[in-house]
């Protein structure tokens, strides 16, 4: 495994963690740290190592030690933690091979399944704020699937609340992510975790949220941006673009969103990701209720191939397209084959979704 780019601590820590485990493979697919997969030489237990940057000040790396006492099936297990430097920290986890929420994302989950990942996602958060801590980096990439099941897997932003105190000094990392308010005062409460749960929530269910930042650009700043020589000064610019729009809450565009995604739920997610966070829901607990009610409403619809899809009891059913890429004509199998379904119009998906599961 290829260490001469790793910090010197990074490094002296590898050579003693080879006492105990093998098999050391890199992964830099995510951001903000180092993470290691390695195997334990004794138990041949997979397990992933996360190096992170702890933030100056006191007790800057207790958090993850402090999580370990943490048993929620929502929360990946901390197996060990340890401080390795006065800037570098590590925690080990089981390793988990069913991808992140990323992956699912990709794989367009059925509007049932994301909700109940969302509904986990605030479980597992849950946990980490019964014990006066915040997250603060609640994204995709750090909510791992194992067992079918979401679990928050990335610790090294949780930070803890002091006895008197509601807010804490937010983190730098994920700028995508960051709750509008913490750009100006750089502070983040309970309400920032529900702003990440809720922009998490908008992705699982379909909504487009771009990971390249030069996605969010007006004509006129595309033309600015292009002006910019230096690598740095157009990642600033990039950044201050991202401020703007979350800033005026307009990170999440409803219009994104699959038709079968009633109005309802559309102003619940608003309500999750609200730039004011006055406005917002005020804790996970607010959360889970809105996405149960979510539940009740949507249809379990799905993408497949490109196509609205829902399997019912008397068959399944697909939305096709016609010429005109807002109108859909509806498709059902029984068990021989797919026939156009009577008496149903062709329309929108928003306007025949209902029709179609009310009439099966």
């Amino acid at each position: 495994m290829e260490t001469d780019d790793l910090p010197p601590a990074i490094i002296e820590a590898l050579d003693h963690l080879q006492k105990h485990y093998e098999g050391f493979e890199r992964n830099d697919r995510g951001a903000n740290g180092y993470m290691i997969f390695a195997r334990n030489s004794v138990s041949h237990m997979d397990v992933a190592i996360k190096f992170y940057y702890g933030e100056p000040g006191d007790g800057r790396h207790d958090e993850p030690r402090q999580l370990t006492a943490v048993a929620n099936p929502n929360v990946l297990q901390i197996l060990d933690a340890r401080v390795v430097s006065d800037e570098w920290g590590y925690f080990i986890t089981p390793r988990c091979f069913e991808g992140d929420l990323d992956d699912l994302i990709s794989a367009c989950p059925e509007a049932h399944r994301a909700i109940d990942v969302a509904l986990g996602i605030c479980s597992g958060c849950s946990a980490i704020h019964a014990l006066k801590m915040l997250h603060r980096d609640l994204k995709p990439g750090n909510i791992v699937v194992s067992s079918g099941q979401p679990r928050i897997a990335d610790f090294g932003s949780v930070r803890r609340l002091s006895n008197d105190t509601e807010d804490i000094n937010a983190s730098k990392h994920s700028i995508l992510y960051r709750p509008p308010e913490s750009f100006g005062s750089g502070r983040y409460s309970v309400r920032g975790d529900v702003y990440q749960i809720g922009l998490v929530t908008y992705q699982l269910l379909g909504g487009l949220l771009p990971y390249d930042g030069t996605e969010y650009f007006s004509a006129r700043q595309r033309n600015e941006y292009a002006a910019i020589a230096d690598e740095v000064e157009r990642s600033l610019f990039i950044d201050d673009v991202i401020q703007q729009k979350a800033e005026a809450g307009r990170m999440v565009d409803m219009s994104t969103l699959p038709g079968w995604i009633d109005g309802a739920s559309r102003r619940a997610i608003k309500r999750m990701t609200h730039p004011d966070p006055n406005n917002r829901l005020a804790s996970t607990a607010d959360v889970a209720a809105e996405l149960t009610s979510m539940r009740t409403r949507i249809q379990n619809w799905r993408w497949q191939n490109n196509i609205p899809t829902i399997t019912l009891p008397t068959g399944t059913v697909e939305l096709r397209p016609t010429e005109n890429s807002d109108i859909y004509v509806a498709y059902k199998d029984a068990g021989n084959g797919f026939r156009r379904m009577p008496r149903i119009d062709p329309g929108p998906v928003n306007q025949i979704a209902s029709i179609v599961v009310a009439r099966c």
